[in-house]
């Protein structure tokens, strides 16, 4: 059986004379269940200190405690906050602490330790005869100068707690996307997040493999999202919490919302127009920041190094960058690629535009066209040299739409071929303007053998006749004046650029080179033709391409009958009429 006990001396002092007599004991069993050697030491700790609380009550004059052990853990532990300690040490060590706080506790050898009696036991005849027992350690005779102290102290002390460190570090998302220049790349870096966090909260098999366009939205909501609680944090907590949005915004005019992916939008008054949830409802981007940065890089890439029009138009069909003007133009004055194809030229004063560029005529209706190269394409041979080939570049004059053809060569059965697939997609033009390149020439006069020899043929559709039969004017620009036809040379100058700028020194099958001869007019005609408007309540930016879209290619233009009186006009011609007096008025 084992026990742990305690001791009380009282030191008093006469006439420089110290002595020492036992004032109180007191000792208890040890718990049945099992415990260490420390842990006892502690409960005997425990036990002085009660002990010393009932010896305070009991007597009536002042005097100071000094506590011993003989235990260096204990000793260590005493002096540690409690709570990196189990239950059962915790507990005695805040106790100890309390009763304790105003006392010194030192350490006593184990031989001078006079509560060993008390725990290992002794005879009546020894404990009589036991001057240790009896008077204390003979050093508390002497001066506390000469106490003995512990000189090393427990580095690694038992029985403390299992701690789990979860540390949470608020950083500035910009930070988080210093090093990445590509917003593919950020938004895979966030999709696997998403689909760790995903993984973890889900009690189903883990997600594994190609990231999928879920997880690739839902990666940049958490990346747009977490920027925007940082850098927009005053309106995000507005309407996250349901607060009115504060009227002295600066965004106040954009009437954001809250969206239900929780990211801030653009409100505005589209809710009901006939457009996609992003085309309606913007995300707002924060202004000078470096993921903004990056997605107008990503779509200036994108849209082949277009210009701050091109570029905002695409921008704004899903995200509203707040100062989007400047940002954009910084950004392709900042494009080193744009400032090599785009070198600063002396501007020349600029003429009044001719009457076919400003008539309300369908597209194509009056066409220049001019060829851009030479382009190089892989032969279909292997170990051949590359061949050259060329673009002929179509452009409308009332609407600036462009098309583009590859032709193998610059012969006149080429162009025809051009002409004739640029004809069944775009329509019959009425007047084609070319410069007076001999292949043209020799395309005037194929043309009118070839329009001879269709109207030959009687099974030819009644539609195909009228339009042969009405033939196209073929006009060319006076010799050595390439400005008449800068019309065509703009648009050469822009599809070189686009094609110069993703190529450079690459060179592609045909077929490729075709393909991206079209992605090219896609691009063209999807620039603006008009200043886009900083309203968030504005439709969508006019280009080209919703001209090619409205209307049909075999539609034949209407005479102008504005000069006419509107007593000789039909219900029809008179709201024909109106029309052509509108586009007169808005032309203005």
């Amino acid at each position: 059986m084992s026990a742990y006990g305690a001791c009380l001396y009282l030191r008093s002092e006469t006439n420089g004379e110290s002595k020492v007599h036992l004032l109180c004991a007191k000792s208890r069993v040890a718990p049945l269940k099992v415990l260490t050697i420390p842990t006892l030491e502690l409960s005997a700790a425990l036990l002085l200190a009660e002990l010393i609380v009932n010896a305070k009550e009991a007597i009536d004059f002042d005097c100071t405690f000094h506590c011993w052990s003989d235990s260096s853990i204990v000793l260590a532990w005493i002096r540690q906050p409690p709570r990196e300690f189990n239950v059962f040490v915790s507990n005695r060590i805040a106790k100890i602490q309390e009763m304790t706080k105003d006392m010194s506790w030192h350490h006593v050898p184990t031989n001078l330790n006079p509560a060993d009696v008390v725990s290992r036991g002794c005879t009546p005849r020894e404990l009589l005869e036991h001057s240790l027992w009896a008077n204390g350690p003979p050093f508390l005779l002497q001066s506390s100068s000469n106490w003995p102290s512990l000189l090393d102290s427990v580095k690694d002390l038992p029985e403390r707690r299992s701690v789990a460190l979860i540390g949470a570090v608020c950083i500035d998302s910009s930070s988080n996307c210093k090093f990445l220049n590509s917003f593919d790349k950020l938004q895979r870096v966030f999709a696997y997040i998403y689909r760790f966090i995903s993984n973890c909260r889900a009690k189903s098999a883990p997600l594994k493999g190609r990231l999928s366009v879920g997880e690739m939205n839902s990666g940049s909501v958490l990346l747009l999202r977490s920027i925007q609680q940082v850098n927009l944090a005053k309106e995000y907590g507005s309407l996250s919490q349901g607060k009115p949005f504060p009227q002295k915004n600066k965004l106040v005019s954009l009437r954001p919302i809250l969206g239900s992916d929780g990211l801030l939008r653009v409100g505005g008054r589209l809710q009901n127009a006939n457009l996609d949830y992003d085309t309606r409802h913007p995300i707002l981007l924060p202004k000078d920041h470096r993921v903004t940065k990056v997605i107008i890089v990503y779509y200036h890439e994108k849209y082949l190094h277009g210009g701050s029009q091109a570029l905002l138009a695409a921008l704004r069909q899903r995200y509203w960058p707040i100062v989007a003007r400047k940002f954009v133009a910084s950004v392709i004055n900042k494009c080193v690629r744009c400032f090599r194809m785009k070198p600063v030229t002396w501007e020349h004063v600029m003429g009044s535009l001719p009457a076919n560029r400003v008539q309300p005529n369908p597209a194509f209706h009056t066409t220049g066209v001019d060829y851009c190269g030479p382009f190089y394409h892989m032969a279909e041979a292997r170990n051949k040299a590359p061949h050259k080939c060329y673009i002929a570049v179509f452009v409308c004059f009332s609407t600036k739409a462009a098309h583009l053809e590859v032709d193998q060569d610059l012969t006149t059965d080429s162009f025809i071929a051009a002409l004739r697939r640029f004809i069944s997609l775009r329509g019959s033009p009425r007047t084609i303007w070319s410069d007076n390149a001999s292949n043209f020439v020799g395309a005037k006069r194929e043309l009118a053998e070839l329009k001879e020899l269709f109207l030959s043929e009687q099974h030819t559709a009644s539609i195909s006749s009228v339009c042969l039969a009405d033939g196209i004017d073929w006009k060319f620009i006076p010799p050595r004046a390439p400005h008449f036809g800068g019309l065509w040379e703009a648009a050469v100058k822009s599809a070189k650029f686009y094609f110069y700028t993703v190529v450079g020194a690459s060179i592609l099958a045909i077929d490729e080179l075709r393909t991206l001869a079209y992605e090219i007019s896609a691009i063209l005609n999807s620039r603006p033709l008009c200043p886009i408007s900083e309203n968030a309540e504005s439709l969508e930016v006019l280009t080209p391409a919703h001209f090619l879209k409205s209307s049909s290619y075999t539609k034949f233009p209407e005479p102008v009958i504005t000069h006419l009186r509107e007593d000789r006009l039909s219900r029809w011609q008179r709201v024909t009429q109106m029309q052509h007096l509108f586009w007169k008025r808005w032309r203005g």
